[in-house]
């Protein structure tokens, strides 16, 4: 079970981490900087999802526990561009083993995982600093929505 948070949390949540993924030097970012901005991202989406059906607390919201971390169920949820959404297949370096090469294959709401345990994006034309684009625009949208009255 989860954790419920208030509203208030969650936009307080998806303005401080994105703050600190601001303020961190550009030239020196790595996937625990994006790993940040993921989730001030899932925060950001979270909160819009929250104002949107007016609920105050995260576990009466119920499409927020059916969307978990994945950022594209979010976006869908809140009716976003489709050009906002992450690559819907994704995946790392294979894993050598003793007759072959194991794929690593996932969806979008696992790259909060693969950039926490120190793992890079190794999909054709899809690298850790094209998703950190992707999230950028997503917060930019994000932060127009959350403006709103």
């Amino acid at each position: 079970m989860s954790i419920p948070f208030t509203d208030r949390e969650m936009e307080k949540a998806w303005r401080e981490n994105k703050s600190v993924f601001d303020n961190s030097n550009k030239k020196q970012r790595k996937n625990p900087h994006r790993l940040l901005l993921f989730y001030a991202v899932e925060c950001g989406l979270k909160a819009t999802l929250m104002r949107r059906a007016r609920k105050r607390r995260t576990d009466l919201c119920q499409e927020i526990h059916e969307c978990q971390h994945d950022l594209n169920k979010l976006l869908d949820y809140l009716g976003a561009r489709k050009d906002l959404r992450l690559p819907s297949q994704l995946s790392m370096k294979k894993i050598r083993v003793r007759d072959g090469y194991d794929e690593r294959k996932f969806t979008p709401g696992d790259l909060n995982q693969m950039w926490r345990y120190g793992g890079c994006c190794a999909a054709d034309n899809i690298t850790d600093e094209n998703l950190e684009k992707k999230l950028l625009e997503i917060a930019s949208w994000i932060n127009e929505e959350l403006s709103r009255p």
